[in-house]
C-alpha cells in the first residue's frame, strides 16, 4: 500500500514539507517580547504578601472524602498548609509518634468518630484483614448485620 504525503502538510518537523501559512514567519516579532512581568489587570492581581481568602489558621479542621466516599476530619498543624488526619492527630497527642507500617483504625467503622477510645494501632496485614473484602469477610459483615436487625 503506498500512502501519500498530504497527512504531513502543516508538519514543520515532516522532512520536505513547509509549515503551515498561519504560523509565525521568519522575524516575526511577537507582541509580548521584551515585556518580563506585564501585568495586564493591576487592580485584580494577587499582590504580593498578601494571604488568600481561603487562608485558614492552624487547629481548623475539616471534613474531606475520601476515594472511596468516605468522610474523615483532617486538621491543620502548621503552616503554610501542613494537615493530617484527625485520628492520627488524636492518636500522636495520647500514646506518641505512629512507628513505620503502623495504620490507625476506628474500630466501630465510623471514620468520624475519632475518640481516643475508638482508636487503635494496627499493622497493615491486620487491618487488611479486619477489612478483608473476600468470601470470609463479605459473609461476616452480612451475617453482623443481620444479627443487628434481628
Amino acid at each position: 500500500m503506498k500512502r501519500d504525503s498530504s497527512y504531513l502538510i502543516g508538519n514543520k518537523f515532516a522532512k520536505g514539507n513547509k509549515p503551515n501559512r498561519t504560523s509565525f514567519k521568519k522575524g516575526h516579532k511577537p507582541w509580548n517580547r521584551d515585556k518580563k512581568g506585564i501585568h495586564l489587570s493591576p487592580s485584580t492581581e494577587f499582590k504580593k504578601g498578601r494571604k488568600s481568602s481561603r487562608t485558614v489558621p492552624t487547629g481548623t479542621i475539616t471534613i474531606r472524602t475520601d476515594k472511596g466516599g468516605h468522610k474523615r476530619k483532617w486538621i491543620k498543624v502548621s503552616m503554610p498548609n501542613i494537615w493530617i488526619e484527625y485520628a492520627k492527630f488524636v492518636w500522636i497527642s495520647n500514646n506518641g509518634l505512629i512507628a513505620r507500617g503502623i495504620l490507625i483504625h476506628h474500630i466501630d467503622e465510623n471514620t468520624l468518630n475519632d475518640k481516643i477510645s475508638n482508636l487503635a494501632a494496627v499493622s497493615k496485614k491486620a487491618h487488611f484483614e479486619i477489612h478483608r473484602i473476600g468470601e470470609i469477610g463479605r459473609a461476616a459483615k452480612a451475617k453482623k448485620r443481620r444479627l443487628k436487625e434481628i
